[in-house]
This record gives structure tokens, C-alpha cells and sequence, in this order.
């Protein structure tokens, strides 16, 4: 039966599941310079940016109002680094303002019964870090972001019960380091990305569709007639319009090769050091809970028969998930990492910091969006770049079969979110910190719909597919809890269509409308909000 076929309940979840819903400071808050609030080095090439975004540093009480109209439980936050350290470091000073806000907005979602998730990095990197020593990809920073995140221990942990060290950071390191369209823009140089432009063009860009409004591309294969070979996938948009995009994000200073495992390197040992800060002083009195926040498709082998494409999408997994989330369970990077970043590129844990990294998150935070098909290619060793290191080929079509595609370029594959649970549950355990069945919490899942500005809200707000997107992920999310996956939580991102990050605001993704007529913001219930409504009403 398909899964739009079943109707899923409530009452079909433990009655102690988690749902909830997810964004990020930069997305919604605004106030970019409020009470004295510090920089972030800036996420839109073009300039354009969250200066204002929804402006829910006034308006949290009402969102927060939203929320239980709903019927949320939860609502995870991110806290911005600079909001509390103006510059960086405990020495440049605390801000009491950025701590009152904070306060405020957890006491407002606690009168309302919403439970605070706070994240702690979603991608805002201060400025005068950026600038002092070029941020994530300095050691310095694991010292300082552990200052960060004990401030918000000790201000807020007694309120505060789950605490996400970092979300995405295979984005951060990928978009940021790699293709450059996400700050800090450290990626591939001009001369790199026009010497592999074929390969990027079946690369990573694929992965995660938020980042950049293009099409998605498969390059067509020919036949000995020239015609094109359906079986290897179709072109999905024009390469000449890629390639000028690609390379309208260009930089002279990027080392796609080496910056990204750098970057990622230092990302999971700031999240230990603030995990041992946690477990060690906070932990016990506070009675929380500590993890991570990981984005991941699922990835499906291109050729069935093909034990290479079935290779290739374990790799695949491995250079997205695994490469953050092997080292917090077992304290190393994935062998397949290990075997095919050669040069000495890919940076090893020293022997006390494995000890730091290994078994330190209490949960498994997962933000899934879809899936696609890989081949293996044999890719070009003789340049170091991120994505030659994966020697993968990505696809959107199998045959002549093509999954169902939504907005934007997003293809919708309820599905994969089953698999992804039963191979973590397979791959992520041990027995340290009797991690033996790892707790997971589905900490963003939802759908981008483009931003039709010719359709007033009468029309806008009708969003059946992502009812639909919805209700498919929560049944096969449910199977998954049925062969034993200890899936606890699931957030929607997002309550609002808010700032999306480099396509700013020509998509949403909320399940409330947000109108700005004449810069008064007006938040209206899509039809997706009164599903999410009737299906978490209590029965009476």
C-alpha cells in the first residue's frame, strides 16, 4: 500500500513522542543589531540578508502563541553565538540584553506548554572571528565556541532540557567551503571549478536543494547513435545556466580539497568540548540531554545488480552522515573516508581525543529531506576536491521511472527517511554510554514550495502537497519505530515561511503564510496548519 494511502494517527506514536517545530535564529529572529548584538559573517552573496527576516525578536509571545494553537509541544531555537558574545569571546564581553531575550523568549514557550530545544550553532559564526582568524577553520574557535555554549548552559540549562550542539554541519562545511554560496564563501577558485565543472555538475549540489535556487542536472549518457540514454538518468535544467551560477560564487582563497574535512574537523571537537562541559558540570543537576543535529538523503544504488552503486551509496551516506556521526559514537571517521581522502588531508583524532569525541551525544538529531540515486564513477584523483574524493555520480531517475518531483527541484521519496532509520540503527550503536540503540529525534523535516507572487493568500495558503509530504514521512517514520527504530521526536520545519538561507525569500516552507503588506507582518494558517492541528488534537 502507498504510504499517501494510509491514514496516520496520533495515536499511532508513544504517547511521550515529541512533536515539534524547527528554525534558526538568522531565519526569523531579525534584529540583526539589537541591543548591541554582534556581526555574523553574512550568508547571501548578493547581499541580501535576515536583517529583519520575521522579526521575532518582537514577536516571539505570538509565535509561541501559534505553536499550542497547534498543538507543538516543542520548538527548537537556535541561540546566536553573537547575540551572547558580541565579539566572539568571553573577553569582548557578555551581552545582558541577548541573555534577557533568550529569557524571555524560553519563559514565553514554557507558559504556553512548549517545550525550549536550543541549538547552539546553526551556522552564525561571529564576525570578528571570521575576520581575527577565518573562523571554523582555526583550532581556536573549539575554545571559544566552549566558552559560548557553557554561558548558555549555566543561563538557560535550568529551562532548557535538550540542548543541539551543532545542526548541519555537512551544510556549514559543504555550501560553505566547498561551493562557496553559503558564508563564509571559502571554496573552489575559478581555475578548480572550470577544471572540474563535469564532475561538480554530478556532484554534491544535488544533496540538499535550499541551498541554491537551480535546477537539479544529471548529465544525459549517449548511445552509439548519438540518442540519449534513458537508463542513466535525464538533464534536469540547462548546463550553461549551472555553470554560470557555479561560477558567479567564486573565490581565489578556497581549498575544496582540504578546507571543508579541516572545518569539519574542528566542528566536531568544539561540539565535544561542549558536551564534556555539559556532562561534567551541568548534566546531573540540570537532567538534560546533549547531541548533534545531522542532514542526510538517503541514497539508493543507480544499477540494482551493481555491487559498485551499491558501494558507492554506503560511500555516498558515509561522506554525508557518517563522516559527523561515526566519529561522537565510535571516535573515528568512516573507513571509506580514511581510504579515499588521500594526501593527508583528512585529520585524525589524537588518542585523547577520541576518548573526548566517542560517545558524546546522548541523542542522534536528523534532518531529512530526500533521496536520490549514485553510481560509482572512477572519478579524478588527480585534483583534491571534496567531490572527486567520493568517486559517486548523482541521479534523479532510474529507468525510465522518475520519482515525483515537488518545489523547488525537490524530489519527494517518503521512503528513504524508513531506510535511513533502519541503516542507523544497523550502523550507530555500541556499547559505550549504552548507546546499544541509538535515540534518534527527526529534528527538520518539510517541504519548499516556490513563492508564486501572483497568487494572493486566498490561493497561497492551499498546500495539499505538503500535507501530503507530511502525513507520508510521519507512516514511514512509524514503520520504522515498528522494526525497532527508537525514533522519540519529529519537528516540522518550519511554523513560518521565513528566510531561506541563499534563496532568501522566493520559496516557502512554513505552514503558516507570512504576508509583509506594507511592512506590517500578517501570519495566516495554510491548510497544512489545521492537518497538523486536527492531527495532534487530543482526544476528548
Amino acid at each position: 500500500m502507498a504510504p499517501s494511502e494510509i491514514v496516520v494517527k496520533r495515536s499511532g506514536f508513544p504517547k511521550d513522542f515529541i512533536f515539534g517545530a524547527a528554525t534558526s535564529e538568522y531565519q526569523v529572529k531579525g534584529a540583526r543589531n539589537a541591543d548591541g548584538k554582534g556581526n555574523m559573517a553574512d550568508s547571501s552573496a548578493d547581499g541580501k540578508n535576515g536583517s529583519v527576516a520575521l522579526d521575532q525578536y518582537h514577536m516571539f509571545k505570538e509565535d509561541a502563541c501559534l505553536m499550542k494553537k497547534v498543538g507543538l509541544n516543542s520548538f527548537n531555537f537556535s541561540i546566536s553565538w553573537s547575540r551572547i558574545l558580541p565579539g566572539g569571546k568571553l573577553s569582548g564581553g557578555i551581552s545582558k540584553e541577548g541573555i534577557k531575550y533568550y529569557n524571555d523568549l524560553i519563559d514565553a514557550l514554557s507558559a504556553q506548554g512548549i517545550e525550549p530545544w536550543a541549538t547552539l550553532f546553526h551556522w552564525d559564526v561571529p564576525q570578528d572571528l571570521e575576520k581575527e582568524y577565518h573562523g571554523f577553520l582555526d583550532r581556536q574557535i573549539v575554545d571559544h565556541f566552549r566558552d559560548f555554549a557553557e554561558i548558555c548552559f549555566w543561563e538557560f540549562g535550568d529551562r532548557v532540557k535538550r540542548w543541539i550542539t551543532l545542526n548541519e554541519p555537512w551544510t556549514f562545511c559543504y555550501y560553505g567551503y566547498v561551493m562557496g554560496n553559503f558564508s563564509p564563501r571559502n571554496e573552489t577558485s575559478t581555475e578548480q571549478q572550470t577544471k572540474s565543472m563535469e564532475q561538480l555538475m554530478r556532484s554534491s549540489i544535488l544533496h540538499y536543494t535550499c541551498a541554491m535556487t537551480i535546477p537539479q542536472f544529471t548529465p544525459p549518457k549517449k548511445d552509439q547513435a548519438g540518442k540519449t540514454d534513458s537508463s542513466e538518468g535525464d538533464p534536469i535544467g540547462d548546463l550553461d545556466a549551472m555553470a554560470q551560477k557555479l561560477l558567479h560564487h567564486t573565490s581565489s582563497n578556497g581549498n575544496p580539497g582540504t578546507n571543508p574535512y579541516t572545518v569539519a574537523h574542528n566542528l566536531i571537537l568544539a561540539h565535544a568540548h561542549a558536551a564534556n562541559i555539559y556532562r561534567k558540570y551541568y548534566q546531573e543537576h540540570q537532567r538534560g540531554k546533549i547531541g548533534m543535529a545531522n542532514v542526510s538523503t538517503w541514497f539508493y544504488p543507480l544499477r540494482d545488480n551493481s555491487q559498485d552503486d551499491k558501494d558507492a551509496a554506503s560511500r555516498a551516506l558515509d561522506f554525508m552522515l557518517g563522516w559527523f556521526v561515526a566519529p561522537v559514537i565510535f571516535g573515528n571517521y568512516p573507513p571509506s573516508m580514511k581510504n579515499h581522502i588521500r594526501g593527508g588531508r583528512l585529520s585524525r583524532f589524537n588518542p585523547d581525543e577520541v576518548v573526548l569525541v566517542k560517545g558524546s551525544c546522548d541523542f542522534l538529531g536528523i534532518n531529512y529531506y530526500t533521496s536520490y540515486y549514485v553510481k560509482n564513477i572512477s572519478g579524478n584523483i588527480s585534483q583534491h576536491h571534496y567531490d572527486n574524493d567520493l568517486h559517486v555520480e548523482y541521479h534523479t531517475q532510474q529507468n525510465e521511472n522518475p520519482q515525483r518531483v515537488g518545489w523547488p527541484s525537490l524530489y519527494i521519496v517518503p521512503e528513504g527517511i524508513y531506510h535511513l532509520m533502519l541503516q542507523m540503527k544497523r550502523s550507530y550503536h555500541n556499547n559505550y554510554n549504552n548507546f546499544k540503540n541509538p535515540e534518534i529525534i527527526i529534528t527538520a523535516n518539510g517541504l519548499d514550495e516556490v513563492n508564486n507572487k501572483d497568487l494572493d493568500i486566498s490561493k497561497a495558503h492551499i498546500d495539499e502537497t505538503r500535507i501530503e509530504y507530511h502525513r507520508d514521512h510521519l507512516e514511514c517514520l512509524k514503520r520504522a519505530i515498528d522494526h525497532g527504530v527508537c525514533v522519540k521526536g519529529y519537528f516540522i520545519r518550519s511554523l513560518l515561511d521565513n528566510f531561506e538561507w541563499a534563496q532568501r525569500y522566493n520559496v516557502r516552507s512554513g505552514i503558516f503564510y507570512v504576508s509583509d503588506p506594507n511592512g506590517c507582518l500578517t501570519k495566516f494558517p495554510k491548510r497544512s496548519a489545521m492537518w497538523w492541528r486536527n492531527f495532534l488534537k487530543k482526544p476528548e
